[in-house]
């Protein structure tokens, strides 16, 4: 019976999905879904006594010990940490911010939203000059060039898994030593 009932309950959310990735969604659908999916994490994660909780928050740690960090990670590296740096150029702003921008008001341009987020972090970390920061995942070098700009006095190592991104990094290191 669990099976006549998974089968459309999969092909449903495999349209979903398409229909998400594809941008075809209303706003209200997209929330509507997100709340139930929300909701229904919450009720997966609530047991009737602490015993039964414990017992399922000990089996999540167990199994993730037993994971891999990472899986597949060939796939996605081709697919994008490889691409030229002429492509990022294009579609960046002036920092190469790879993750995300604080736009702290509309009127912000994407090179305004870049160097709040990295005042942001600045700010957050407390990070002062002498400190020694480690990047990891710095990708393009946005943080790791912006700290070393700002902090004359910081020792920073960034760590990227992209030979495009390092030979960037360490370009514009030379380039602005």
């Amino acid at each position: 019976m669990k099976g006549l009932i998974q089968l459309p309950y999969d092909a449903s959310v495999r349209v979903l999905l398409a229909s998400l990735e594809r941008n075809l969604l209303p706003d209200t659908v997209i929330r509507s879904l997100t709340r139930l999916l929300l909701a229904s994490r919450l009720r997966s994660g609530y047991k009737p006594s602490s015993e039964l909780q414990l017992s399922d928050l000990l089996h999540l740690v167990h199994s993730l010990k037993e994971m891999p960090i990472a899986i597949k990670t060939e796939e996605p590296k081709a697919q994008h940490y490889e691409l030229p740096t002429s492509f990022f150029k294009l579609v960046l702003g002036k920092n190469l911010k790879y993750s995300c921008c604080y736009f702290s008001d509309k009127s912000n341009t994407l090179e305004d939203a870049e160097k709040a987020m990295l005042e942001l972090y600045c700010e957050r970390s407390q990070l002062t000059d002498g400190h020694t920061v480690l990047d990891v995942g710095c990708g393009w070098g946005s943080l790791s060039l912006y700290i070393a700009k700002k902090y004359s006095n910081c020792r920073i190592t960034g760590i990227c898994n992209s030979t495009t991104q390092r030979a960037f990094i360490e370009e514009q290191c030379r380039y602005n030593a």
